[in-house]
């Protein structure tokens, strides 16, 4: 019987080859060096790859060159690239968050007969890409397809608070914030002062901010890497929402929406950390 040949593509083990492997693991080991997201010093990332202080250098200095990397002269760090958002968002996107939270959606709309919200982040304001109308006689509408700002909205909310520092403060420089409602917070001290209660109880809140007569409670839906690519709220008219009302929203989504991290994370392909 003929032997098979090699298809064109097939990898090869020559000394070119393992070359190039080499120098793409040696880049992996960088980024996955400063995967924190902080500024990284040339020495300690030399430590962390176990890489010569020369080697680092050269490999470090090309990710910048293409854009992976950024680099602070004046400290003589280095950390990733906005660029890395892209490929993340690209990623996110093979998970199909709205599959995946449908059911969840359904049952916190059929339990708490309110309308239920699925946002995604966008790069100035979130989207909401699902919505459940709620089967009271006094209900808010749906709002699928419109968007959510980022400082009035509970969804809105949510995903900001848990984004990096920088991301927000771009948010808060773009302009002022717009106030939707006599009530709208649009001071970003005060903005800020929201985000971090969100943090600490674990979902976020707006009561007439966005639009009178209604009050939203929303929380996070956290991805694989651990960062909020969702939020999903609960909707109604603002009488409905005493404080007692919105501590049992916030809890009953926190509970839900942890259910949809698990299962995201079982979706999500398990990483090689081999080299």
């Amino acid at each position: 019987m003929p032997k098979a040949s090699a298809p064109d593509d097939a990898p090869t083990s020559t000394p070119a080859a393992e070359a190039r492997i080499q120098s793409v693991a040696r880049a992996k080991a960088l980024l996955d060096a400063m995967a924190g997201g902080d500024w990284v010093s040339l020495r300690d990332l030399a430590a962390r790859t176990g890489l010569a202080k020369t080697t680092a250098f050269n490999l470090v200095s090309a990710l910048v060159d293409v854009g992976l990397t950024e680099r602070d002269a004046k400290a003589g760090a280095y950390r990733l690239s906005l660029q890395h958002l892209v490929y993340g968002k690209a990623v996110e996107r093979r998970l199909d968050i709205a599959a995946i939270a449908r059911p969840h959606l359904i049952r916190l709309c059929a339990t708490t007969r309110e309308t239920v919200n699925l946002a995604l982040p966008g790069p100035t304001d979130a989207v909401i890409v699902e919505s459940l109308e709620g089967s009271q006689s006094l209900r808010v509408s749906s709002y699928s397809g419109t968007r959510a700002a980022y400082h009035s909205t509970a969804c809105g909310r949510a995903l900001l608070a848990h984004q990096p520092l920088n991301f927000r403060k771009i948010i808060y420089s773009v302009g002022d914030l717009p106030a939707a409602t006599a009530r709208t917070i649009t001071d970003p001290e005060a903005l800020e002062t929201v985000l971090e209660r969100c943090r600490t109880l674990g979902w976020a809140t707006e009561f007439e901010e966005n639009e009178m007569g209604s009050a939203c409670v929303a929380a996070p839906i956290f991805g694989p890497g651990g960062d909020a690519i969702a939020a999903v709220s609960i909707a109604g008219p603002s009488a409905r929402y005493e404080p007692d009302n919105i501590e049992r929203l916030g809890k009953l989504l926190v509970a839900s929406l942890a259910e949809i991290t698990a299962e995201m994370t079982q979706h999500a392909p398990h990483p090689s950390f081999s080299r």
